[in-house]
């Protein structure tokens, strides 16, 4: 009993400081390359699911993340992304917490181009959360998000999370955010990215984020991230050796500590054409 109302509390504390939930996508690093063209991965399309349209081959991706140097508040992700001649379908689970305090969320999606300029993307989420001695409660609703290309260069998304307000009525009754955002990205060249974006969450301030990143080599590439309130800032790395590339992030928040965090990513290599 001890270890659950311990549990709790740290969990609403962490809630109340900011920290984002499994509701909200991860890897904050990542979000960046969502406004681009040329730095998408399968991890991408979880912050905006008309990223998926860029996804080219067959990929697939785990993540995991310890919040704050806290096993209560360890996250884990995996994400596929399939092509096809319509459009890319994608399937991504989200796991957060522990045996007394779990969050998860399954999302399908799909996403395409509309022409050369514009690209567009859906999922449906089922959400379930669950308290030790206080149950299970699970419920559906849906997001989606846009990307406007309005140079080979520059770049533009809006999104939108549960823009329904679904609501858990079960497991602590607890709320689901309504959350907006929009970002900017430009790709100085194929080896830089600069973006931007503002996440306005229900009953919070809003976020601001600026975010960088720059290819070294094609092999090995730099990340560089801040946000406000919370008040986070952080860096990554990645390597790429074949059809695999390799992340190791982290970020800092003033009060809470480091959050250190890896994915691996596998993305199926293009065939050449014969000429």
């Amino acid at each position: 009993m001890r270890k659950l109302i311990v549990t709790v509390v740290c969990t609403w504390g962490i809630s109340l400081l900011k920290a984002q939930s499994v509701w909200l996508p991860v890897g904050p690093q990542q979000a960046g390359g969502t406004y681009s063209t040329q730095f998408q991965h399968v991890f991408t399309a979880l912050h905006n699911q008309a990223a998926l349209a860029h996804i080219s081959t067959v990929s697939a991706g785990v993540y995991a993340e310890r919040r704050f140097m806290l096993d209560a508040t360890s996250l884990y992700a995996m994400a596929v992304a399939i092509p096809t001649s319509s459009g890319t379908f994608g399937l991504s689970v989200q796991h957060f917490g522990f045996e007394a305090f779990k969050q998860q969320k399954l999302g399908l999606a799909y996403g395409r181009t509309l022409g050369s300029k514009v690209s567009i993307g859906i999922q449906a989420d089922y959400l379930a959360a669950s308290i030790q001695q206080y149950g299970r409660a699970g419920t559906v609703t849906f997001e989606a998000g846009c990307l406007l290309h309005i140079t080979p260069q520059l770049h533009a998304g809006i999104h939108a999370f549960n823009p329904a307000a679904r609501q858990l009525y079960k497991a602590g009754a607890q709320d689901i955010p309504v959350v907006y955002s929009a970002g900017l990205g430009y790709e100085v060249s194929g080896s830089l990215l600069f973006s931007a974006e503002v996440v306005r969450e229900t009953d919070r301030p809003m976020i601001t984020r600026v975010m960088g990143e720059y290819r070294i080599i094609p092999q090995l590439s730099l990340q560089l991230g801040i946000a406000t309130d919370p008040q986070l800032s952080g860096g990554g790395i990645s390597f790429s050796w074949q059809s695999l590339r390799i992340f190791l992030s982290g970020s800092y928040h003033p009060q809470l500590g480091i959050t250190p965090a890896a994915a691996i990513i596998w993305q199926q290599k293009k065939k050449e054409t014969l000429l």
